[in-house]
């Protein structure tokens, strides 16, 4: 058998078929997130799966993630679980210090008037008065986000606002290994059918002879 023979009988076969696998594999991959804005190719609209399907995926997984993952009454008892006396009484602290901090250096002459050892008494007495009742207002505030509160909407409207360039970024550079692999499964596979056919030509050609 001439070198030729081999070549176009054994080993041409082996190498399409590899190469067939590889691309096919490989352009899929490709199709699943490029290219995001519709591209006519003779007459075909052609768009990746991922930007073509946004607003599907953004329903499904806002929908899953609402019902399994993150569910309103979840968010409900973890508000619950806040003490909202010492959270108010921190904030009134915080923002009275940068307040009146504030308001005393544009107004000096108040401390003639007023001590600091009286200002710290009037903010404590402040801070106890909202903390007393800021057990009330949460539970007022958790009323109020129950009927309020559309955790799928919101995770929706989040996936449909983010930029679908970036998130096929993020996608290429977390499953850029698995893609690899895939390729290589589909070079693997398409060596494996050219071997296939390389034997059926070779006993073809041995019986023809």
């Amino acid at each position: 058998m001439a070198f030729t023979q081999i070549f176009t009988l054994l080993l041409l076969p082996i190498l399409l078929a590899g190469l067939h696998g590889w691309f096919t594999n490989w352009l899929a991959i490709k199709l699943l997130l490029k290219p995001v804005h519709p591209v006519n190719i003779l007459g075909f609209k052609i768009q990746g799966l991922l930007p073509r399907r946004q607003a599907d995926l953004a329903d499904r997984i806002s929908e899953a993630i609402s019902r399994e993952f993150l569910k309103e009454e979840d968010i409900m008892v973890f508000l619950k679980k806040i003490e909202p006396a010492k959270a108010m009484r921190q904030l009134i602290l915080d923002k009275w210090e940068e307040k009146v901090g504030e308001f005393l250096g544009t107004m000096p002459f108040i401390s003639m008037f007023v001590s600091s050892d009286k200002l710290i008494r009037i903010r404590d007495k402040v801070a106890e008065i909202f903390s007393t009742e800021a057990e009330k207002y949460t539970e007022l505030l958790v009323q109020s986000l129950e009927t309020k509160i559309d955790l799928r909407d919101t995770i929706k409207r989040n996936i449909l606002a983010f930029d679908v360039q970036r998130l096929n970024k993020i996608i290429e550079e977390i499953g850029y290994k698995e893609f690899n692999e895939i390729a290589f499964i589909g070079l693997v596979l398409g060596v494996f059918i050219g071997v296939v056919q390389a034997l059926v030509n070779f006993f073809i050609f041995r019986g023809g002879t």
